[in-house]
């Protein structure tokens, strides 16, 4: 009687397993789908982010950032960062997003006049600055 409960518990727990071992696997496969589509949708995104940005950048940053991200003399006199240096380039996106809504030294704060989709798409295009050197 004892030897029939023992193969009771080993054949349930051998079968236990083979269910998580079979869970698991589809888990992994369910991982894998979702991070790919993760990183298929998120490509072009990121190229109409740019695109926004842009539009954004020419009506808000320009006059003193300049239309190539160097500054104007007007941004240089009030020592705007070059967006194309390693120095601007090495900055975070979040921290790229909060001298945009918050401003730094002379650069006043947009948080009023640009919502967070948009100040995601001037991070965007900050970021091709960097890839035009």
């Amino acid at each position: 009687m004892l030897a029939s409960k023992t193969c009771v518990s080993f054949s349930n727990s051998s079968s236990v397993r083979a269910e998580a071992s079979r869970r698991v696997a589809r888990l992994s496969v369910f991982a894998v789908i979702v991070a790919a589509l993760a990183v298929l949708s998120f490509a072009p995104k990121a190229a109409a982010d740019a695109s926004a940005g842009k539009q954004l950048f020419q009506s808000n940053c320009v006059v003193c950032h300049g239309a190539d991200g160097t500054g104007t003399p007007t941004g240089k006199s009030l020592k705007a960062p070059d967006l194309n240096s390693d120095q601007a380039q090495k900055l975070t996106d979040a921290q790229i997003a909060d001298q945009i809504a918050n401003g730094k030294n002379n650069m006043p704060p947009f948080k009023n006049t640009l919502n967070k989709d948009q100040i995601t798409s001037l991070v965007a295009y900050v970021r091709t600055f960097g890839k035009k050197k």
